[in-house]
């Protein structure tokens, strides 16, 4: 249900995307209504991205970057099968397009980390320094257990520069899977230390303290988000995981 600040600018924004819809030329049919979608996906609304790309892709659906923007929303909503076939259906009309590439790539890397390695492998033979591709290949392969791989990959994207906090995360933790948890603190603790690091950064990085014999600093890490009963559960669920193979799904189960 929309709250009441919500429903006039969902009607207020799909106004402007007809507008916009009915001014623009022929060449150019959707670039302010997609304008809308970006803000929206910005914004964390998925749901109104998906409505202006939609609007946009009724117009003209041979749109590639509408289809990119409907495959991006159906992605933030948890919809992989529907955002795998958005971005199939833009590689038809643009068999070169890398964003493409990297959404179906990021669809295949939970359900399917082998299809994803194969297809981020293609795109960086395309496209050898793309730094989502890199960072993305380094989660397949840490997903498929083989951890020094995959840190090559996070390495080649910090080499880069520029904003590489992503990678620098999933290095840590990457180190924390393969028993490296003082090199992953080491990594892991000054983000966590940002002041708008994300509560899942400080997550990754208990996890970590956990895994380092460090449960007394792990637990004031989490109390600063969570009751002592949640922080004492979570901590219990870190110090298991130290005697089974250690990979991204087991690290969500334990958050």
């Amino acid at each position: 249900m929309h709250s009441r600040s919500t429903v006039p600018l969902l009607v207020s924004l799909l106004g402007l995307l007809a507008l916009a819809a009915c001014t623009s030329d022929s060449h150019q049919p959707a670039t302010i209504s997609l304008g809308l979608a970006d803000s929206a996906l910005a914004g964390g609304s998925p749901q109104l991205a998906l409505h202006v790309s939609q609007a946009v892709l009724a117009q003209h659906p041979r749109d590639v970057a509408a289809l990119l923007r409907q495959g991006d929303a159906y992605y933030a909503l948890g919809d992989g099968g529907r955002a795998s076939a958005s971005y199939a259906k833009a590689l038809e009309i643009a068999p070169n397009s890398i964003p493409a590439m990297l959404g179906q790539c990021r669809t295949a890397l939970a359900e399917d980390p082998e299809q994803a390695l194969r297809r981020l492998d293609r795109l960086l033979a395309i496209d050898p320094r793309n730094r989502a591709a890199l960072t993305d290949r380094g989660i397949a392969l840490d997903l498929l257990g083989q951890h020094t791989e995959a840190q090559t990959d996070y390495r080649l994207v910090l080499a880069q520069g520029g904003e590489v906090t992503a990678a620098r995360v999933d290095l840590g933790l990457s180190l924390a899977m393969s028993n490296d948890a003082t090199a992953a603190v080491q990594i892991l603790q000054p983000i966590a230390a940002e002041p708008d690091a994300s509560a899942r950064v400080r997550q990754d990085l208990a996890v970590a303290l956990v895994m380092d014999g460090r449960t007394d600093e792990a637990q004031r890490v989490l109390l600063t988000q969570m009751s002592p009963d949640q922080a004492r559960a979570a901590i219990t669920a870190y110090q298991a995981l130290r005697d089974r193979p250690l990979t991204p799904q087991l690290l969500d189960h334990a958050t």
